[in-house]
């Protein structure tokens, strides 16, 4: 009888170990995924030109005890350059969003305005927050409906940016980065045309006075 109780304790206890072990891996894990930064990651777009994007590693939060944190914005920490030397503006967006179909005949009014000083990048992101079984046949049904002149990115690294920025609170999501691929700004929701050429415009006067 004191072998057989010996033994359910000792089974127990290495059980215990097992679930704590798998527990204590699961949690490491967690961490590194979260410590994770972008290091040279490449997208392609449908223009031929690729995005090569890195992440500052993100500041460390000096909270007090029982004070949740801020929650980063990845975007500020993002360096994003091509082998153009010009503004970026990054539009994340999904096909069934009506303020994103509003917003395009307005970024290809900055594009005219502004040429080759900026390039306009659009990145879908249907397939990311939903089911879909075919983003390419769906993104080029959307292209004709709105006459999307821009370069779209279709590239399958596009999840990975989307991780690291911890998901997308809403689309349309605009995101601005200068000519050296430093942050500028990002806009969320449907705004004013002239927002996003104001913001332009300053950039654009604060290079040539340089």
């Amino acid at each position: 009888m004191r072998w057989i109780l010996l033994s359910v304790i000792v089974g127990f206890c290495l059980s215990f170990l097992g679930c704590q072990k798998q527990e204590n891996e699961q949690t490491n894990q967690t961490i590194e995924k979260k410590q994770e930064i972008l290091e040279n990651l490449v997208l392609k777009s449908s223009d031929g030109t690729e995005l090569n994007i890195n992440q500052k590693p993100p500041k460390e939060q000096n909270n007090f005890k029982n004070i949740e944190p801020k929650k980063e914005n990845i975007l500020k920490n993002l360096i994003i350059t091509s082998n153009q030397n010009n503004l970026k503006v990054l539009l994340f967006f999904t096909t069934w969003c009506d303020p994103c179909k509003g917003i395009l005949p307005h970024l290809e009014n900055l594009k005219q305005q502004f040429g080759e000083q900026i390039t306009l990048y659009a990145i879908p992101i249907d397939d990311l927050v939903g089911e879909v079984e075919n983003l390419k046949g769906i993104i080029q049904v959307f292209n004709e409906e709105n006459a999307i002149n821009m370069p779209i990115i279709l590239d399958e690294n596009r999840s990975k940016l989307f991780n690291a920025l911890g998901g997308i609170e809403g689309v349309p999501l605009i995101a601005l980065y200068d000519k050296d691929g430093k942050y500028i700004i990002h806009y969320l929701g449907a705004i004013p045309e002239e927002m996003i050429e104001f913001d332009l415009s300053q950039n654009l006067a604060k290079i040539k006075a340089q």
